[in-house]
């Protein structure tokens, strides 16, 4: 039978012959990643609210283990997603924080450079000044709504990435915490 995910990899929406630029926008956003429930048939995606999975054994699931690094619901929503996007994958997180602390964690590395606009969410200004940078990481926080600025900073020095959030408060300025 295999797990969720190993059964997700047969069902049509996912063969070659699936081409997301052939649908509309609509039906895409409407249809793509759904797959009947595999308990009840239904055909839209139920709300799993539970935390944890049933395992066979240590290591030996069923696709999903715990809510918080995947669950069916939130999987059907990136499939939707990435087909949405024209791409293969999709990864949602609970936070806008979350995600910001996964694109970090994947892209920097010690040495690195981010030029940080002034106008982001504090938990932002704490992942730069009080996670990443104990680990080499720079943050330089810069008006980024004006290019003259923004076009000086990263001619200062070599920049791993802009950082901008939107929507973001741009009275805000940023402080140490």
């Amino acid at each position: 039978m295999g797990t969720t995910e190993e059964r997700l990899q047969n069902l049509d929406f996912q063969h070659t012959n699936f081409a997301p630029e052939d649908y509309s926008f609509d039906t895409l956003a409407l249809h793509a990643g759904a797959v009947a429930d595999p308990a009840t048939g239904a055909m839209l995606t139920p709300i799993y609210q539970t935390t944890t999975y049933r395992q066979e054994a240590v290591g030996k699931d069923k696709g999903f283990t715990y809510s918080r690094s995947g669950n069916p619901t939130v999987s059907a929503l990136e499939r939707r997603l990435a087909a949405l996007e024209g791409v293969e994958f999709c990864s949602c997180y609970a936070t806008g924080l979350a995600a910001t602390t996964v694109l970090c964690l994947a892209l920097l590395r010690s040495g690195d450079r981010v030029v940080c606009s002034q106008a982001v969410y504090g938990g932002t200004v704490r992942l730069f000044q009080q996670v990443l940078a104990p680990f080499g990481v720079t943050a330089d926080f810069v008006d980024t709504a004006d290019e003259s600025v923004l076009r000086k900073s990263l001619n200062e020095k070599p920049t791993r990435f802009v950082f901008v959030e939107t929507p973001a408060n741009s009275h805000s300025q940023t402080h140490r915490y």
